[in-house]
């Protein structure tokens, strides 16, 4: 069994400090470096999400380290570990449906109130947008590569991505967006600039999309569009 495997699966809030943490000195830099270790360990416990028993865990080590019987067998603690990693996900999977239903209650209320904003206008499938700067020529189609910049926010106004904080537009096809950006892209005309308001039906649903973008999650793109090409933009 690798114990670094659970530890990268399973981590946690330690107990609070204990009689073995006492009277330890912290002078030379071993005693440092196995401080700071320690301290590295627990805040990837912490990350984590694991409950971890802070006395059985220094027995671990300590009957390593002094080189003791192992009290388990090799089944026991793997029986064990694989119990708390399903519980564990267990947790996360419930904590992660009850964020999705907040965000969709939150996102449904917003969107209502929002459409009812002056110059807001609402399509078929529930995408909102104003239209901030016309544009001029046709918009683009499927195939198309756009060129554009743009700003992605949440309801309560937190930037998550923005090409103009990186300094450089996206250049990407138009069958490789979020179905959100592809309605709205194909109304866009070249040098227009509009503000949408995504639901979770056309953007990334309740898987979501990575840490930044929340389950069930309404977002809110402003986008300009440069231009468009029926090529790859080459460099």
């Amino acid at each position: 069994m690798k114990h670094t495997a659970l530890i990268s699966i399973l981590t946690t809030s330690l107990l609070a400090p204990s009689a073995f943490a006492a009277n330890v000195d912290l002078k030379t830099a071993n005693q440092k470096a196995s401080y700071a270790l320690g301290i590295d360990l627990a805040k990837s416990f912490e990350k984590q999400g694991l409950e971890v028993d802070s006395k059985a865990l220094m027995l671990g080590l300590t009957d390593v380290m002094n080189k003791e019987k192992i009290r388990l067998t090799p089944e026991e603690m793997q029986q064990a570990v694989e119990t708390v990693k399903q519980n564990l996900i267990k947790k996360q999977m419930e904590a992660r449906k009850a964020l999705g239903e907040k965000n969709a209650k939150a996102g449904q209320a917003f969107l209502e109130q929002n459409k009812n904003k002056p110059g807001v206008k609402v399509t078929k499938s529930g995408l909102q947008y104003v239209v901030l700067k016309a544009g001029k020529g046709a918009p683009p189609t499927d195939s198309d590569y756009i060129t554009a910049n743009y700003e992605g926010t949440d309801i309560d106004g937190k930037v998550f991505d923005s090409s103009y904080q990186r300094g450089t537009p996206i250049e990407i096809q138009m069958h490789d967006v979020i179905a959100g950006w592809g309605e709205a892209l194909k109304m866009m005309k070249p040098g227009s600039k509009w503000k949408i308001f995504v639901p979770p039906s056309l953007g990334y649903g309740s898987k979501g999309a990575g840490k930044v973008i929340g389950p069930n999650q309404t977002l809110i793109f402003t986008i300009e569009m440069i231009t468009y090409s029926k090529d790859k933009p080459s460099h």
